[in-house]
């Protein structure tokens, strides 16, 4: 019984230590990423290690594209191109997922049966 009591607290104690490291590990992450020159404007995912990115350097945008073994300058984009785009905008991003909604109908389905 003893055993079983010592390893709960030693799976505990890895798990509360694993959180910590990963807290701050990902906050010095984020420090490290800072830069006086550059900036990160936005990037789109087109795949496994594939994405564009609007890239700020000095007063320039760059569009770039980026791959697991090459960075390719796409061409530069003036200020007055880039502007939001609508969430329901054709091209735009997807839309974030409403949960609530998700939720009412896995609900409904529940109490269907599952039937349609």
């Amino acid at each position: 019984m003893w055993r079983i009591f010592e390893t709960f607290v030693i799976v505990e104690c890895i798990f509360f230590l694993s959180y910590l490291a990963s807290k701050y590990v990902g906050r010095g992450m984020s420090k490290g990423s800072n830069s006086r020159y550059m900036r990160l404007i936005d990037q789109l995912s087109l795949g496994q290690d594939r994405h564009i990115a609007v890239v700020q350097v000095g007063g320039k945008y760059l569009l770039v594209g980026v791959t697991a073994g090459q960075i390719s300058i796409l061409s530069e984009v003036e200020d007055e191109e880039l502007f939001p785009l609508a969430p329901g905008e054709e091209g735009g991003g997807s839309q974030p997922i409403d949960f609530r909604k998700m939720l009412g109908k896995l609900n409904d389905l529940g109490k269907r049966g599952g039937k349609d």
